[in-house]
């Protein structure tokens, strides 16, 4: 197994690898320049290779017909995307779809099947050591030392990173997190507020993220943005998986949709949005006669005896005038929740067996 999947030791992310060197001796290990904390260096004056020259690389991360097959099981097959520097990218799909094997692969932790991932253009799992330390890592469900405070985890994965102690105080403060409290007595959203603060609290160039704000209230959620702007503007490039649409609205330059292990879509946030795509609820006092929807831009989610659940493009105003005529107790018209956005892609119809055209960041 040793080739096919590292294993992290119960301390959870950014900590090194089970039987893995030191952070210090790994920088020694690979040729990297020693960072000074508090120094700022761009990406590109971090990563040297043995030989001590620069390594140019356009894109911050780059898969190639990246695969990974569980046997039976649906892993993720020929996924293919570019991220810039600086750039925050969003990674779209429901449970199962493909994510976070993707984020895994990514951050060397399983061995591809086939294709490969690179990131400054280094092989995720070939220079793995050399990746990791200007990686921050937050998985889907990580791990700590429950004996340990929330402050003395913070440290320790702090000390791992070459960071002082304390590093962590100002993210902590932001997210009301209380340090004082063992780990294993923490909320799921204090513990997910652990895990928010340990990506931050360093200043590595790369940010990998797999679900970060579940379990966070929405004002944490919205301190959790403004972290992530504060990282885009500091020229820090973030990957993020996540359900929440507005959340990447927000937050995300281009986003990623994956379905059935393959992606389907690549494209700036306000594309996939710009197509004004509404969600629409109505309750009719009785059943709507046959073809009332039946318009170019609607379409059809759930259609009930009285309730129905439609997904309108672009003008209303059209569906509006048709419904005017019937007696209708109740209407809502909403921005597509992630449901409703996913349907584009998992309804009848939806491209799954093409590539994605990636739209240029």
């Amino acid at each position: 197994m040793r080739d096919e999947c590292r294993g992290y030791r119960a301390e959870g992310p950014c900590c090194r690898p089970a039987g893995g060197l030191s952070l210090s001796r790994r920088r020694r290990a690979v040729g990297a320049p020693r960072i000074v904390p508090g120094q700022r260096a761009s990406p590109r004056d971090r990563l040297r290779s043995g030989a001590g020259t620069v390594i140019g690389m356009p894109n911050v991360i780059e898969t190639t017909a990246l695969t990974r097959s569980y046997g039976s099981r649906r892993g993720i097959l020929d996924v293919e995307f570019s991220i810039a520097e600086g750039e925050v990218f969003g990674f779209l799909g429901p449970n199962g779809a493909g994510k976070t094997t993707t984020i895994r692969l990514l951050a060397g932790a399983i061995r591809p099947t086939s294709g490969s991932a690179r990131i400054f253009g280094l092989d995720t799992w070939a220079r793995a050591p050399q990746v990791h330390h200007f990686m921050a890592y937050l998985p889907s469900d990580p791990g700590y030392l429950g004996e340990l405070t929330a402050a003395e985890q913070l440290d320790y994965l702090a000390t791992l990173r070459g960071l002082a102690r304390g590093a962590w105080r100002p993210v902590a403060e932001r997210l009301e997190l209380d340090p004082t409290v063992q780990v294993r007595r923490l909320s799921r959203g204090n513990r997910q507020k652990v895990a928010v603060v340990q990506v931050f609290m360093g200043q590595e160039p790369l940010l990998v993220m797999d679900e970060p704000t579940s379990g966070l209230d929405p004002l944490m959620q919205r301190e959790f943005l403004g972290l992530v702007a504060e990282a885009r503007g500091a020229g820090r490039t973030v990957f993020l998986s996540s359900h929440n649409l507005p959340e990447v609205e927000r937050s995300c330059d281009r986003v990623a949709v994956i379905r059935e292990g393959r992606v389907v879509d690549i494209s700036p946030v306000q594309a996939l949005l710009g197509e004004h795509w509404r969600s629409v609820n109505l309750v009719l006092a009785a059943p709507a006669p046959p073809g009332t929807f039946d318009l170019p831009n609607v379409r059809v989610l759930a259609d009930g005896t009285r309730d129905a659940h439609l997904m309108v493009m672009g003008d209303v105003n059209p569906l509006l005038r048709r419904i005017a005529g019937l007696e209708v107790r109740d209407i809502a018209i909403a921005t597509p929740d992630i449901e409703d956005v996913f349907m584009r892609f998992y309804g009848a119809g939806a491209p799954a067996d093409r590539p994605a055209v990636e739209a240029a960041p």
